[in-house]
């Protein structure tokens, strides 16, 4: 018996959309898409992930010249996801404690994790509402430049853009390997024949 919900039929129908109407997304629903996020699973509840939502013509030309991509910063909203350290660190000197533990690697990956997983959240969100949206790896094609654009400080780093709105395209969905070639039980196959994916 194949399961199927509202959920997973969101999740199933994913596209990416790279054009979107001349249309404003409803306070309500940003917000709906925020508190999305803001639930995201995070480590250690330590919550490090922050998001920019960019509204100046000035910065969202500019990031989109780094991503290099018409869309980005064109119609519908620009988000930024941070990886947040920051807010954090400010948290213990404001109680007179040390930073040194959030200047390691392994909580900056915790970061990565945390706010990856709220790009996910927030875009599952926006889709649910009829919107449409596509996560942008490419604003770190010159990550000092953009780092500088948005003027953050110290401890904070962006991880991915995603711009959402009203959909003016309809994608096909794109084909995906079938779950014997990315689902294994106990151990990763040793190897495997092109002939394999021939009918993939």
């Amino acid at each position: 018996m194949k399961i199927t919900n509202e959920t997973l039929a969101t999740q199933l129908n994913h596209r990416s959309i790279r054009a979107f109407a001349k249309k404003t997304i409803a306070k309500e629903q940003l917000t709906a898409i925020y508190e999305a996020a803001r639930h995201t699973s995070t480590s250690q509840f330590l919550q490090q992930f922050s998001i920019l939502r960019i509204t100046d013509e000035a910065k969202r030309k500019a990031i989109s010249e780094i991503a290099k991509q018409d869309y980005v910063g064109g119609n519908g909203e620009l988000l930024i996801f941070l990886a947040d350290l920051n807010r954090n660190a400010k948290i213990r000197q404001h109680l007179g404690q040390d930073i040194a533990r959030l200047q390691t690697a392994d909580l900056f990956f915790q970061a990565v994790n945390d706010t990856v997983l709220a790009v996910q959240n927030a875009l599952l969100a926006a889709e649910s509402m009829g919107l449409g949206g596509v996560v942008l790896g490419s604003i770190n094609n010159e990550p000092k430049k953009l780092v500088s654009v948005l003027e953050l400080p110290q401890l904070t780093y962006p991880i991915l853009g995603l711009q959402l709105g009203h959909l003016a395209q309809s994608p096909q969905l794109k084909p995906r390997l079938p779950l014997e070639f990315t689902v294994f039980d106990d151990k990763y196959p040793a190897d495997f024949s092109l002939s394999e994916f021939k009918d993939a």
